[in-house]
C-alpha cells in the first residue's frame, strides 16, 4: 500500500452501458451484516523493535478474540527465523497469513521489473522473483497455503495478480488480493479481477485511525460508526481497515531511510530507521486498543480476514455454472451488435464478466458446431484478458458461415488451450477484435435458439468496433500514480502496466455476497 496516498458499496444497479437489470433478492430475512478485514503489512525486518510490535499486536489481537490478516514480507519472515523469534512467529500464527513482496522496497520492485513486461513475461517474472518468498512464508509459519497478496507501496501490476496462482499451492494459488491503491477499482467494494478476489482501491469503505494523534481517536470512532451504518443501510458491505507494526515503534519508516527515490544501498549498508520514545509507542498501544474495541462493538459489525472472503464472496459462475437462462440473456444483449459495449453483468446472484461471457459462449457455439447441445449449468473456468492490444478496428462486417465456423472452432481451442482471451481472432488472412467476435458468438448462438440451426446461409454480421467497458474502471496514466511511493523515483510512472491493467478488464466484474454475509 503507499502510505503517501490516501484514497478517496457495491449496490445493485442497473449498468449504464449495457442492457442489464440487476436484481436485488426481495424479503431480507436478517439487517444486512458490515464486515471489517484488518490487515497488517507486516515488512520491517531491519528494526529488532519491530518484532516485539509485531507479537504485541497479534497478541492483544488474540486477547480480543479479533482475527485479522498479517501480510508478511518473505525478508521479515527470513529474519524472524534467523533471529530465533519463535515467539512471534506462534503469536503471528493465531492469525491468517499473507504475503507482501520478497524484499519489499529493495529495487527493483514489481511495477519497476514489470514496467515493460507484457503479460506472459511479466507473469512469469513476477513468479520468478517473488515465488521464493512466497514458499519461505509458507514455510516459516507452517501454512500450506497463504490467504492473500499485497503490492509493496503502490507498486502494482496486473501480471502479479495473475501470477498468484503460479506462486501458491495449487489448485488455487493464492485466491486474494488485499491492498489499498487507485488503479483499478469497482464501486468500492471487492471485486474480481485477474482470477483473483480483490480488496482494492475501497474509497470512502477504507479507514483508519492516526496513532499519535490523542484528538484522533473520537473522530475516528464516529467515522467507523458512520462507514457501518451507511453499508448497512445499502445492504451491507465491507471496510478496509489496514496499519504497519513497524508505525508503532517508527519515526520513519525503515524503507524510506534506505531507498528513497531509487536509492538501493547493499545489504551491508542498511540502516535501522529512528524509533518512537517507549512512551510515545506505548500511548499508541492504548488508542489503537480504544479505536478496535470499538468497532468490535458496533452492532452488525464483525472483523473477517482474508481467508474468510471467498465463502463470503463465493463466484458462482465458477462454482455452480451458468444456467441456460443466463446464457440466453447474455447472448441477446450481445447480439444486438454490441450496442452499449462488452460488459460485465450480473443475473441473479451471478456475476459475468466480459471474459467469462467469452468463454461460455465459445464452448457452446463450438458444441452447437459439433452438432451438440450445450450443456448446463455451464462452468466458467476462468479466462485471463489478452495478452496484447486487440487490431484497431474491423474491416470485414459480414462474414459467411464457414469462414466464421473455422473461427470459432479455432478460437475454441485457443482458450482451452491457453486460458485466455485472444490478443485477435483470424477469420482466415484478417484479423478481428475479440470483442467484436464475442459479438459474432451472441449472434450465432442467439440465431441457433430462435430457429433452431446455424447460420449456415445468412452467415454472421459483426459491428466494426466494440468498446471493452469495464476498461474505464482503470486509472489513467499520470503523476503520483505510481511515484507517489516514496521508494520508486520521483515521478516514476508506468504506462505500460495500465495499458496491460486495461486488457485485464476482460476478467472484471463484481464480487456478490453470499446470502447471510
Amino acid at each position: 500500500m503507499n502510505r503517501l496516498m490516501k484514497p478517496l458499496a457495491w449496490l445493485a444497479i442497473a449498468l449504464c452501458a449495457g442492457p442489464l437489470v440487476v436484481l436485488a433478492p426481495a424479503g431480507a430475512a436478517e439487517p444486512a451484516r458490515v464486515n471489517v478485514i484488518l490487515w497488517f503489512d507486516t515488512e520491517d525486518y531491519l528494526s529488532p523493535a519491530d518484532d516485539d510490535a509485531c507479537k504485541r499486536l497479534a497478541e492483544m489481537l488474540t486477547q480480543r478474540q479479533i482475527r485479522a490478516t498479517f501480510k508478511v514480507v518473505g525478508e521479515k519472515a527470513r529474519v524472524l527465523e534467523r533471529r530465533g523469534r519463535s515467539d512471534v512467529i506462534d503469536a503471528l500464527k493465531q492469525h491468517e497469513i499473507g504475503y507482501h513482496a520478497n524484499f519489499h522496497s529493495v529495487h527493483p520492485a514489481p511495477a519497476e521489473y514489470l514496467a515493460e513486461c507484457g503479460l506472459l513475461d511479466g507473469m512469469a517474472e513476477f513468479e520468478r522473483r517473488e515465488g521464493g518468498g512466497a514458499a519461505d512464508v509458507r514455510r516459516i509459519f507452517g501454512r500450506p497455503t497463504l490467504v492473500c497478496y499485497g503490492q509493496p507501496g503502490s507498486s502494482w501490476a496486473p501480471q502479479a495478480i495473475a501470477a498468484l496462482k503460479n506462486i501458491g499451492v495449487a489448485p488455487s494459488g493464492i485466491p486474494c488480493y488485499v491492498d489499498e491503491g487507485d488503479h483499478v477499482g469497482l464501486d468500492q467494494q471487492p471485486f474480481w479481477y485477474a482470477s483473483a478476489l480483490n480488496v482494492y482501491h475501497m474509497g470512502p469503505n477504507y479507514t483508519r485511525m492516526e496513532l499519535y494523534d490523542p484528538a484522533a481517536v473520537e473522530p475516528a470512532k464516529q467515522k467507523v460508526s458512520e462507514i457501518a451504518r451507511r453499508l448497512r443501510s445499502e445492504g451491507g458491505g465491507l471496510i478496509s481497515i489496514f496499519y504497519h507494526p513497524c508505525e508503532w515503534i517508527h519515526l520513519e519508516f525503515w524503507d524510506g531511510v534506505n531507498f528513497r527515490r531509487g536509492a538501493n544501498p547493499p545489504p551491508e549498508q542498511w540502516k535501522a530507521p529512528p524509533q518512537q520514545t517507549p512512551t510515545e509507542t506505548e500511548a499508541a498501544f492504548g488508542r489503537f486498543g480504544q479505536y478496535i474495541d470499538h468497532i468490535r462493538a458496533i452492532p452488525g459489525v464483525r472483523f473477517v480476514t482474508a481467508a474468510e472472503l471467498p465463502a463470503i464472496y463465493p463466484d458462482a459462475v465458477r462454482n455452480d455454472g451458468a444456467p441456460e437462462g443466463d446464457l440466453r440473456q447474455l447472448s441477446s444483449s450481445l447480439a444486438a451488435g454490441g450496442v452499449g459495449g462488452v460488459n460485465f453483468r450480473v443475473i441473479g446472484s451471478r456475476s459475468y464478466s466480459a471474459a467469462d461471457e467469452f468463454e461460455l459462449l465459445a464452448g457452446a457455439v463450438a458444441r452447437l458446431i459439433a452438432g451438440q447441445k450445450p450443456q448446463f449449468p455451464a462452468v466458467a473456468k476462468g479466462l485471463l484478458g489478452p495478452d496484447g492490444p486487440p487490431p484497431e478496428a474491423n474491416e470485414r462486417t459480414h462474414i459467411d458461415w464457414p469462414a466464421f465456423r473455422m473461427a470459432a472452432v479455432d478460437v475454441a481451442n485457443f482458450i482451452q488451450t491457453q486460458g485466455r482471451v485472444p490478443a485477435r481472432v483470424f477469420i482466415g488472412p484478417d484479423a478481428i477484435p475479440p470483442a467484436v467476435f464475442l459479438v459474432g458468438l451472441a449472434e450465432v448462438y442467439d440465431f441457433d435458439r430462435l430457429h433452431g440451426t446455424l447460420p449456415l446461409q445468412a452467415g454472421v454480421e459483426l459491428p466494426k468496433q466494440v468498446e471493452l467497458v469495464p476498461a474505464r474502471r482503470v486509472a489513467e496514466d499520470k503523476p503520483g500514480l505510481f511515484g507517489g511511493w516514496i521508494i520508486h523515483k520521483e515521478n516514476f510512472r508506468a504506462p505500460k502496466v495500465l495499458e496491460m491493467a486495461r486488457l485485464q478488464a476482460w476478467t472484471l466484474k463484481p464480487a456478490l455476497k453470499s446470502e447471510g454475509n
